[in-house]
């Protein structure tokens, strides 16, 4: 089964560097103490998802679980006839899709996700909602497409997902209808969607058309659904000479093998996606400090607080 380590940055919300490590120890303990009193931990995100976090505390306090709580739409189960039934879940209960989180040195966050978890933005809304910690969180590149970009004369860009991936929050802005209408002919195979400038038209719509598609990319490059991508990638020429870039080689993102009955059993899996960590993370230690710079020794200062009730989710 495979599943997928990305890398992010942890920032001030303006993109500035945070003034010094990301207080991981103390984020996580006062999860694992919330737990622990009973007090509410479920976030309903303005859009309608429910998140739930839980620290894991062992051993160093730097690992947290990011759950989206599901309670639609719910599978059924079926027996070795094939006759259905329910899921036989309570009212109280949902299906948890869970992203793993390891807050590591130089305030970089692994996180091993499916594609059926909470993607990783969805980290910073719950600190800022329940913990009053206002962060950004920025994905590690692997190279600076950005000057290329810069560069190039943009003609095309083209994208394949599967359908079963395409949700209203993969990816916003125009990118929202393109796919979604495209879903629905797919009929759950693989959406191809390709926007070109075209050899008709004046020179002013092709360059309103360039624009459009440097936009689109520039909104796919900031989308933390990428990685749920099979293809992305933007073609046109830079000083007359023919370029294309996959977008998909921007994001640090390594693909790995895992366990699945290790992954799936709740009373393992953390323990397991730390080891996976640890070893994506040994792997690619030379270049994550080569690409993301160093922060101060001392720890950076936030409140102290859980927050049961937003402000956001009071009537």
């Amino acid at each position: 089964m495979n599943r997928t380590v990305q890398y992010w940055r942890l920032t001030q919300p303006d993109g500035s560097p945070l003034p010094g490590r990301f207080p991981a120890q103390r984020v996580v303990k006062q999860l694992v103490k919330a737990e622990a009193d009973g007090k509410n931990r479920y976030r309903v995100c303005r859009d309608g998802m429910v998140l739930l976090a839980k620290g894991v505390a062992e051993p160093d306090n730097r690992m947290l679980i990011l759950d989206k709580v599901r309670r639609e739409n719910l599978p059924s189960v079926g027996n070795s006839t094939g006759a259905w039934r329910a899921i036989g879940l309570s009212p109280d209960e949902g299906l948890l899709e869970p992203t793993y989180c390891l807050f590591t040195r130089r305030n970089i966050v692994a996180m091993l996700t499916s594609g059926d978890g909470p993607r990783p933005r969805r980290l910073v809304d719950y600190l800022r909602a329940k913990l009053d910690i206002d962060v950004r969180i920025e994905p590690v590149l692997t190279q600076n497409l950005e000057q290329v970009l810069g560069e190039m004369r943009v003609s095309a860009i083209d994208v394949a997902i599967p359908a079963s991936r395409i949700s209203r929050d993969l990816v916003g802005g125009d990118w929202v209808q393109a796919l979604d209408g495209a879903r629905a002919l797919a009929q759950g195979g693989v959406v191809r969607v390709g926007i070109s400038v075209g050899r008709s038209g004046d020179a002013a719509y092709k360059q309103s058309m360039r624009r459009r598609i440097r936009q689109m990319t520039d909104l796919l490059r900031g989308s933390d659904g990428l990685s749920e991508f099979n293809s992305a990638r933007v073609t046109g020429t830079i000083q007359g000479t023919n370029r294309s870039l996959n977008l998909l080689e921007d994001r640090f993102i390594e693909k790995t093998e895992v366990d699945a009955d290790r992954i799936n059993d709740p009373d393992r899996s953390a323990e397991y996606a730390r080891e996976l960590f640890l070893a994506s993370r040994s792997r690619n230690k030379e270049y994550l400090e080569s690409a993301v710079p160093a922060v101060p020794d001392e720890v950076a200062t936030y409140p102290t607080v859980f927050i049961e009730t937003p402000d956001d989710e009071r009537q």
